[in-house]
């Protein structure tokens, strides 16, 4: 019964730890932009992200010098934009200090400075107004989180209002609600913030802004297709390359296994952004709850062996018996049917005489 018990408990456990480590990834909405930009339509895509140093120099002409390498690879696998069929999608980012004031408050806050198609991968949710648009003629539209919206003006309905950053006045286009995950609670902690145009964030500031996180969701018709492509456009020797798309697979996570206490080593001096370090942590979850998985898993894999192992036995023996029995069955009207035909007058006679009869000599 303690035998029982114990794996019983253990199989509960393996149970939960595998379905925790399934859902892990679930929850980070900024780890899915390449299932929300292939839709329906059954093609294959990745999401790829890549890290630069504050120092890197990385801007918006390195981008479009990218992207030219992107569109000759994807032309050499026979697959070409077309004005009404685009075949991938990108943002970049970086992030900085703002001070803004409104007519009933003022802050210091961190901002994002964003660009492309970046709500796209990080489809963070709206309270009020709209996101910023990769098409927006004018860069002054800023979007604030539900905090700083409560700081200037006590309100989340501010869509149309005005606030003053570094002295420059901007268009509040919305608000929106940071992340909830177990993750991305963890990773973000700065608080009160907003986003804001790249553009228009690099113009305040008096050092040159470069860019620190770039994104990208493009084709991805046999595996690793995508990550070799971008790789390959990307001459920064420091620069850290992610796809997004398979890190939670089973051999991303076998491998976050293996280097388990090396992750813990910054090599480089890029600070990541926190939706990263909460993908990161993600990434560190599953691979525990995989090895816990494994754990649990041992005791009823070895009672299950050994069990299976006497069944067999028992199986075998008793086969056995049974084919021993068979065989005498078989035997026994053997030797009844030879009695019948050769020893149709009653007589008296010697068993081991008629078995040594019905086989021969032998």
């Amino acid at each position: 019964m303690i035998i029982i018990a114990v794996n019983a408990l253990c199989l509960a456990a393996f149970i939960v730890c595998l379905v925790l480590s399934a859902s892990v990834r679930t929850p980070l909405r900024s780890q899915q932009a390449a299932d929300a930009w292939a839709g329906q339509s059954g093609e294959r895509f990745a999401q790829l992200s890549v890290f630069f140093t504050d120092s890197s120099g990385f801007t918006e002409n390195s981008i479009r010098e990218l992207l030219a390498s992107v569109d000759s690879a994807l032309l050499g696998v026979s697959l070409e934009s077309t004005s009404d069929r685009a075949l991938y999608t990108h943002a970049w980012s970086a992030n900085g200090d703002v001070s803004i004031t409104s007519e009933r408050g003022s802050a210091t806050a961190p901002v994002i400075g964003v660009g492309g198609d970046f709500f796209l991968f990080h489809p963070l949710y709206l309270r009020n107004g709209t996101y910023l648009s990769p098409n927006d003629v004018m860069k002054d539209r800023v979007v604030l989180d539900e905090e700083l919206a409560w700081r200037l003006y006590g309100s989340v309905h501010l869509a149309g209002f005005e606030v003053l950053i570094n002295d420059k006045p901007f268009t509040i286009a919305g608000v929106i609600s940071r992340e909830s995950d177990f993750a991305s609670a963890k990773a973000y902690t700065g608080g009160a913030g907003l986003f804001m145009s790249f553009e228009a964030l690099a113009e305040m500031t008096e050092d040159e802004t470069g860019i620190t996180c770039y994104e990208i969701v493009m084709p991805d018709p046999i595996t690793g297709f995508a990550l070799s492509t971008l790789t390959d456009a990307i001459t920064d020797p420091n620069a850290h390359i992610v796809e997004n798309s398979a890190r939670f697979s089973l051999g991303k996570s076998f491998a976050t296994i293996g280097s388990f206490g090396e992750r813990s080593m910054r090599k480089d001096t890029i600070a990541y952004p926190y939706w990263e370090n909460a993908a990161r942590y993600a990434e560190d979850l599953r691979a525990l709850l995989l090895v816990l998985t494994l754990l649990f898993a041992i005791c009823p894999v070895v009672f299950g062996v050994i069990y299976m192992v006497k069944l067999i036995r028992y199986f075998i023996k008793r086969g056995k018996r049974v084919f021993t029995k068979v065989v005498a069955e078989v035997d026994r009207r053997k030797y009844d049917k030879y009695v019948s035909e050769h020893y149709n007058e009653p007589q008296i006679y010697d068993v081991d005489d008629v078995i040594r009869e019905m086989h021969g000599d032998d």
